[in-house]
Parts: C-alpha cells; structure tokens; sequence
C-alpha cells in the first residue's frame, strides 16, 4: 500500500514547524543560560605581612608548599594557605576582579591559620548576567578576619565553612577561630548567617558573637566583650578622654599634628608629621586605662588604620620608627611595670639593616606587621592574656607615629575584654 503524498507533507511540514519552534526558543534560551552561567576565576593572592607564610596547589601536597613573600603570590581555586603557628606570623588573602584595585574580600590570617579555596567565581559576562560572584573558603584551623565589600552591578555569595559550621557573610567586617572542637564567629559589621551540623541557624548583627562547640552545638548569642578604651571611634572631642604626644628631637624641630578628620558621626585621627629631614620625632595619642584583667576569659586589641606615608623604609635601622606603634602599660604579677609594643609599616623590605623588630626591645619582641599604602587596614592581635600570661593590669594604652616624615589614620582602636 503506497503513502499517501498528502499525509507525508503534513508531517514533514509539522516537523519543520516543532523544530523551528524548538530552535526560536531553545536557541536564545540556552544562550542566555550560558551568558547568565558563565564563569570566570577572580584574581587571588596571598601576600606575607610578618614571619612564615606558606601556599599550594593541586595536584601539589602540603609537602610542596612554597614560601610566600610580600610581594605575594597568585593562586587559583583549590589552593591553600598556610600561616606559620608563631604568633608573629600574618598574611593577607585578596580576592578581587581582574582589573580591578578594589578587593571583593580581604582575608586577614593570623598564625596558625588554614585556609582553603574552595570555590572562586565572578560571572564570565559582566554587565549581562544576574548570577552572584560565589566564593567559598574553608578555614581549617586557626583564625582569620574576613571582609567582604560590594561589588557594584552584582549579588555577591560568600561562604566560611569549618568541620563544625556554615556561615554566609553580608557585606561587612567579621572573625573567625577553629579547632577541633569549637568554632567561634564574630560580627564586627554587618550580618552572618551561622548554621550548625544539626542545621540550626542563628543571624549574628554588629558586635555580635557565638560559638558552635562539638559536643554542645551552636550556643546561640554570647555576652558581648566590652571595650576598655574610652572614645575609641574618635567621634567626641580627644581632649576629654585623650593626652597628646608631640615629642621632637632635637629640641626646637619641626611637632607633628594630631587632629580629628571628617565630618560629623565619621571622625577619624590623623597624626601628621609629613615632610623629610626632619629628624626624630613621635606623635600620637595616650589614655589611661587602669584596667585589672586577671581571671578574665580574654583581652584582645583592635585597629583599624590607613598608613598614609612614611620617610623611613620599614621602621627604621633600630626598628623603633614606624609610621604607626600600638603600645599598652601594663603591670604583670610581682606589680612591675612593663610594656608590650605592636608596630606596623607599608614600605620596604626588612633585612639586616632594617629590621622587623625594636632591636634594643626585651625579649620577646613583637614582629613589625607589613601593611598596604595608603588602604584602610584592620588588625586584631591573639588573645592577650594568653600571649603575655604575666600581665595583670592594663595602666595605658598608647597610638602614636614616630620616625622622621609620616602620615597615619587611625579610625577605630578597641581594648576588648570579655568577662
């Protein structure tokens, strides 16, 4: 029996007709999935700031890790960094847009930290896809402080695992500590989306904190720590809570400023000495403390400042003149004075001749910490009360530059003690 001509035409005519359909919708379709899905890996380095810091890749093992200096190295998705358990030891994780100055996150490592690169993408057609940048790090030990800022025209997933929690960060400013048995998350700014093993889930706001433990699950908010240091964001006028440092040598050379920059509810300090040759000099702010610390659970300092210049390569041929020193008074069990000093720079390289300590210091000495020119930094130093076990007392605490020309901002300075 022969086919009917007609029936044929139909269906080849049918046919034609799916197939065009299919390819008018599948066609742009499945172009702007991949344009909305494409994918490309951001730029990412870790950079030496003190002491050790080492990184690898796969299919390299921890064996074959490299030394990394401070002018960094680049790493890709799957690379781990790895900062020397020593307490003088810190590093900085940047991950940005190729071509862009402004880093997406900032991962400040503190020693004994390991950190992993889970995952790093940035959408591959900028201006055309909704797809979040993602990024997702596990910290396996140690403790870190992560920042993650905007990035213009695009939703941004950012991810901190460790064996014991999930946390999805806000834009914002937050910390983190991990061992075997504990993990505790910090909200300096913004919002942290903590869920445990169990999948139960806490929002941590500004200054808010928890802990997820092992054997106990997430312990819901902690008890905030209080900060000892009376004006400490700059916003009241200094000469309530504050002493002036103008120290000049020799006598009749050239003080440097102190003063607040801003305007009204985002003051800041500045200390400026700008110029060359003009010889020794030391200028900052002081405030008394008188603050007994013994059986408390922690003391921990933060800052957050921009060295905006300095004359003097690293902090000078003693290592006592950088262009930013932290310093607190403090008496330790006998009623000794004694004091414990952390400097920071953001040029030059120590050596031999310029080293990354105050040489004529009493051991231990703190290690000079590199930091970038002319950027908004933060720091937060270990547990005090278990670094310096002697100290007792907290008398005074101490923000000043000293070298010849130099230029410093300082925004925030916190003495945070948690009962």
């Amino acid at each position: 029996m022969r086919s009917s001509p007609q029936r044929l035409a139909w269906a080849v005519l049918i046919a034609s007709f799916l197939v065009c359909c299919a390819l008018t919708v599948g066609v742009p379709t499945a172009a702007w999935s991949f344009i909305n899905n494409a994918t490309v890996s951001p730029t990412m380095t870790v950079k030496l700031q003190a002491g050790r810091t080492i990184a690898y890749c796969p299919p390299a093992v921890e064996a074959d890790a490299r030394v990394v200096s401070q002018e960094g190295r680049a790493l890709e998705e799957g690379c781990t960094a790895i900062v020397d358990r020593d307490t003088q030891s810190q590093g900085l994780l940047t991950i940005a847009a190729e071509a862009s100055p402004d880093a997406i996150v900032n991962v400040q490592l503190y020693s004994g930290a390991r950190v992993t690169i889970e995952q790093a993408r940035l959408p591959r057609f900028d201006t055309l896809s909704s797809s979040p940048a993602t990024f997702v790090l596990r910290l396996q030990a140690g403790r870190i402080q992560v920042q993650r800022h905007t990035y213009p025209g695009h939703a941004v997933r950012l991810v901190v695992k460790t064996d014991l929690a999930t946390t999805t960060l806000d834009v914002g400013s937050y910390s983190f500590e991990a061992s075997v048995d504990q993990t505790i998350v910090v909200a300096r700014e913004g919002a942290a989306w903590v869920v445990a093993a169990d999948n139960k889930t806490i929002v941590l706001r500004n200054d808010q904190r928890t802990a997820v433990t092992r054997a106990g699950g997430l312990q819901g908010i902690l008890p905030p720590a209080r900060n000892l240091v009376i004006n400490g964001n700059f916003q009241q006028p200094l000469e309530i809570d504050w002493q002036m440092i103008t120290d000049v040598s020799p006598r009749g050379g050239k003080p440097g400023v102190v003063s607040l920059i801003g305007a009204s509810g985002n003051m800041s300090l500045l200390l400026d000495r700008s110029g060359a040759g003009l010889g020794w000099g030391r200028t900052g702010v002081w405030q008394q403390i008188n603050e007994d610390v013994s059986g408390r659970r922690s003391l921990q300092l933060r800052l957050e400042f921009a060295i905006l210049y300095q004359e003097l390569s690293v902090c000078g041929g003693y290592g006592s003149e950088c262009p930013l020193f932290v310093k607190l008074i403090y008496t330790d069990r006998s009623g000794a004075e004694r004091e414990w000093t952390q400097g920071f720079y953001a040029d030059g390289v120590p050596n031999d001749v310029l080293p990354d300590e105050i040489i004529t210091a009493p051991l231990p000495r703190n290690k000079h910490v590199a930091k970038r020119l002319g950027q908004r930094e933060l720091f937060e130093s270990e547990d005090l009360l278990a670094t310096v076990p002697e100290l007792q007392q907290v008398r005074s605490i101490w923000i000043y530059a000293e070298g010849h020309g130099v230029r410093t901002q300082v925004y925030s300075v916190e003495l945070l003690i948690t009962d």
